[in-house]
Formats: C-alpha cells, sequence, structure tokens
C-alpha cells in the first residue's frame, strides 16, 4: 500500500505515523489552540523533534458549539502558518530513523473556498472532515496532485450531530466509503491518494465509535491508508468518565495500541512524545509477514521467454530446490500470465499452502488444473469491476498491497512465496516488502530480446529507489548454475 503525495511516496506495512495536532485558533476543545503564528511553529517544531511523521494544521475548531468563521479569516490563519513553514522543515530534525523526514503538511480545512486557496507547493495531505458531499475538493486535490482524506459523517460539519442513530453502521460506513472512493476516482485521484477516517465522534456515540474500533478491518479492507483520529476523544470520556480532554492521554494510549494491532496506518494525535514511545515499544509485537521471491535468469537477466512458453532452462536440483522452498511457505503467489504459462497447481507434498493468483481482469480460465486438483485454498486478487467466472476460490477485489495487508492479520500465514511474474515481482519490490531472494543463475543459456521478462517487469521499469541485500548463501551445481539466496540487508532502503 502506498500513499503518494506530490513530492514523496510513503510505502506501507511500516511502523505508523503520527500526525501531530497543530491548532492555529482560539476555541479548541481540549485548549491547545493559538492564534500566534510564531507559537503555532514553536507546537510543530516540538512536535516534529518528539517523532511526529505529519503536521496537521488546522485554522477552524470542529466545534459544534462555535460559529464558523469567515473564509478570509481561515486562509489568514493557515497562510501565517505556510509562510513560516519551509523554515522549519529546513532546521527540523527527527526523532529516529523510522521516521518521515522533512515532515509531511497536512491541511484540515473543508471549505472548497478555503481549499482552493491552500493547496499549492508544500501542502501533502488535505483532511477534509466534510464527508465529501460534492466532488469539488477532490477535483481540486488531483489538480494539485495532493492526497485526500474523506471522513465518515453526516450532514455538514459545525452541525451537532449527537443524536444520530444507526440500524448497521459498519454497513452504511462500508456503502458510504464506496460511494466516496468512486468519487474521488472520478474527479481523478488514484487509490494511493486517498485516505479514509472513520470519523470517531462523528455522528456517533460512545457505543457506535467502540463498534467502529472492533470492526476496523472492514474499513481498512479497503486497501487506502486509514487513519485513526484518537486523540482525548470524547468516547475515551465516556469510558472512563473524565469530562476534561486533556485527562485522557492515557485512554489515547489505548486506543493507539489497539489501532496499530487492527492495522490502522496513521493516528492523529496531541501528545506526540507519549504515542511515539508506545510505538517504539509495541512495534516488536505487530504482525508480521515475510515475504520470500525465488526466480530462475538467465545471464542476460531474462526470467521467461517472449512467446511466453515454459523455460525449462535450469536442471532437476533447481526444480527439487523449489519444492524445499514451498515448504517454508504458508501461501504461493503467482501472476495469471506465470500460472497460465506454467499450468501450475501450486501443490505442495504433505503441506496446504494457499494458492494465490493475482489478475487485474480476472479472466482465468474455469478449465485451469488450478481449479480441479487436490490442495490448499484458493484465492484470486481481481480488480474492483473485474468480471469472475465462477471459480471455487475465495475472490478479493483489492490491489496487491491490500491483499499483504490482509495476510499481516491473517494468523495461519506467516510467510508468503512469490514465483513471479516479473510484474508481480516488480510490484513486491516497490513496496518494499521483499524479505529474502532465492535465485538460480543458469548462465549457459541467453534469451535475448528487449521484450523478455526480467526480475522487475520489462527492460526500461526502475523501481523507485534502491533496495539492499546480502547474498547469504551461494551454491555451486554442476558447471553452469549457481544457487543464490539473498537477505534483506539493515541498510535503509529509502522511500
Amino acid at each position: 500500500m502506498i500513499l503518494r503525495t506530490p513530492t514523496r511516496k510513503v510505502v506501507f506495512p511500516r511502523r505508523p505515523l503520527l500526525m501531530g495536532i497543530v491548532n492555529i485558533n482560539d476555541d479548541s476543545f481540549s485548549g491547545d489552540g493559538t492564534l500566534n503564528p510564531v507559537e503555532a511553529i514553536a507546537k510543530a517544531r516540538e512536535h516534529i523533534r518528539e517523532g511526529a511523521d505529519i503536521i496537521d494544521i488546522g485554522a477552524e475548531s470542529a466545534r459544534t458549539n462555535r460559529e464558523a468563521i469567515p473564509v478570509e479569516e481561515e486562509v489568514r490563519r493557515l497562510r501565517s502558518f505556510l509562510d513560516r513553514w519551509p523554515k522549519l522543515l529546513a532546521e527540523a530534525g527527527r526523532a529516529d530513523e523510522e521516521q518521515i523526514s522533512p515532515a509531511l503538511l497536512s491541511i484540515n480545512t473543508w471549505r472548497p473556498e478555503v481549499v482552493e486557496q491552500i493547496l499549492g507547493p508544500g501542502v501533502d495531505l488535505l483532511n477534509d472532515m466534510s464527508a465529501l458531499p460534492d466532488d469539488r475538493n477532490a477535483r481540486l486535490c488531483a489538480k494539485y496532485g495532493v492526497p485526500l482524506l474523506i471522513m465518515h459523517s453526516v450532514g455538514p460539519p459545525k452541525v451537532s450531530h449527537t443524536h444520530q442513530k444507526w440500524d448497521d453502521l459498519m454497513g452504511d460506513m462500508t456503502a458510504f466509503f464506496e460511494e466516496k472512493i468512486a468519487m474521488a476516482k472520478e474527479a481523478g485521484l488514484e487509490m494511493d491518494q486517498i485516505v479514509l477516517d472513520p470519523g470517531l465522534d462523528f455522528a456517533k456515540q460512545k457505543d457506535d465509535n467502540l463498534l467502529v474500533l472492533r470492526e476496523l478491518e472492514k474499513i481498512i479492507s479497503f486497501g487506502c491508508p486509514v487513519l485513526l483520529p484518537i486523540s482525548r476523544k470524547t468516547v475515551i470520556g465516556d469510558v472512563l468518565n473524565l469530562p476534561d480532554p486533556l485527562d485522557r492521554d492515557p485512554g489515547t494510549i489505548a486506543l493507539l495500541t489497539h489501532g496499530i494491532l487492527k492495522g490502522a496506518h496513521l493516528f492523529r494525535i496531541h501528545n506526540v512524545r507519549a504515542c511515539w514511545e508506545a510505538l517504539r515499544v509495541i512495534e516488536p509485537f505487530r504482525p508480521k509477514l515475510r515475504v520470500i521471491i525465488n526466480l530462475a535468469l538467465t545471464a542476460d537477466g531474462k526470467i521467461s521467454t517472449t512467446g511466453k512458453s515454459p523455460a525449462h532452462f535450469t536442471s532437476k536440483q533447481d526444480f527439487e530446490r523449489l519444492l524445499e522452498i514451498r515448504k517454508k511457505a504458508d501461501a504461493i503467489l503467482v501472476g495469471r500470465g506465470t500460472l497460465e504459462t506454467d499450468q501450475m497447481t501450486m501443490n505442495v507434498e504433505d503441506r496446504t499452502p494457499w494458492r494465490c493468483v493475482i489478475s487485474e481482469s480476472g479472466k482465468l480460465d474455469p478449465a485451469h488444473p488450478l481449479f480441479h486438483s487436490e490442495g490448499g485454498p484458493r484465492h484470486l486478487i481481481v480488480g474492483d469491476d473485474a468480471e469472475v467466472p465462477d471459480l471455487p476460490a475465495t475472490i478479493h477485489r483489492t490491489k496487491l498491497a491490500g491483499f499483504l495487508e490482509e495476510l499481516r492479520h491473517t494468523p495461519e500465514v506467516n510467510t508468503l512465496l512469490c514465483e513471479g511474474g516479473g510484474s508481480l515481482v516488480k510490484e513486491l519490490f516497490e513496496l518494499d516488502v521483499v524479505d529474502e531472494i532465492n535465485l538460480t543463475w543458469a548462465p549457459h543459456t541467453l534469451f535475448g530480446g528487449h521484450k523478455a521478462p526480467t526480475l522487475t517487469g520489462l527492460p526500461g521499469d526502475f523501481l523507485p529507489a534502491s533496495r539492499h541485500y546480502d547474498l547469504v548463501e551461494m551454491i555451486k551445481h554442476r558447471e553452469d548454475e549457481v544457487f543464490l539466496t539473498y537477505h534483506k540487508s539493515s541498510l535503509a532502503s529509502g522511500s
């Protein structure tokens, strides 16, 4: 999963991002706002020093017992911060190597009249609490290449919805996000430019909020980064009987912990230092998914032929090595082209790993041996609009990143083995999730042809940044075949 800003790509899975709140107002519900732009910049600097990956600035309180401020005043307050932001970025340090640096900037506003005047260089995210009643903000975000946060709610902001009742909150929320994502995409945004926010405390009472937190995976399954605005929320006060928001930081840490283990990607918070320390402690206990790649290539770097026929350019021992590697896997993943070319069934002796195929179109042959052989459960990863024939398989309408996120929270799947093809492998490297590479190098064969697939797709396709791996094993077989194993290096991969 990727969050793409105008200048950066943030690749998940990674440590969740902390969004530090800076209120440029005098009526924040937690009493931490300021109308002094110098003080607001100082607060942002403190947040970054304490571990914030994103600074979220807002000039108008979301409180419903306050009138909306004039558009001109909101723009003036935001501009007072934006004018000072570049200097802050040039000076800011970082709390550790995992922190996004330089920090990203989020603008917390919802009126298109404000958005139109504020979006531009330096802005990385629009945090829109309007529940997207129309596509104007989405079109403005598409125009400037800025990701859009879509928050779930009902009715206009700044209006109380404390008496909202839900018969099926999660069903309604799922339908809401389906509609709003479609609207955002129609306006010109891509899925990696959309963030979802379930809108805790907005048109929701205590039990509604707790339900959303319990069933958060229904929102995560959309395949977009999910933000939880957990800090000092009313739901914490309701549970702990704490009317003063400043007393709710321990409850905020509890929601942070729950959200991390449920798979949320971003957290909007006031007390950055406490949340950063909690992240550091929780990180070793987060669910992990080990991704292994196994491929054979020739001296010119090809992994298949231009004719999409079985290559058979390695030895019997290479196939036996593949079978041993398969025994490590709880799931095996291939692209549709590889499945069809090699007529794969992905069976493993004495084991039943998940057998997974990714195909954007979903055009799979019902007569293929995969669907007529015993073995592990079949899973198909297809596009949202794919017309899939009636097949004995579980259908996942998501991107590769979304499927990996599902696997990461599936207890029975700890290791995923990918056996091709080139485009699939390239995407795994782009997501920076590959932990182990097993290569069989057969230099006695040269395929040639500029369209023959390579390790990372077609020649001319390049990764967005370097990926570093250490050679941990090299076994020479015969005179012209070498088995190589690489593990992900401790060196930073870059982003």
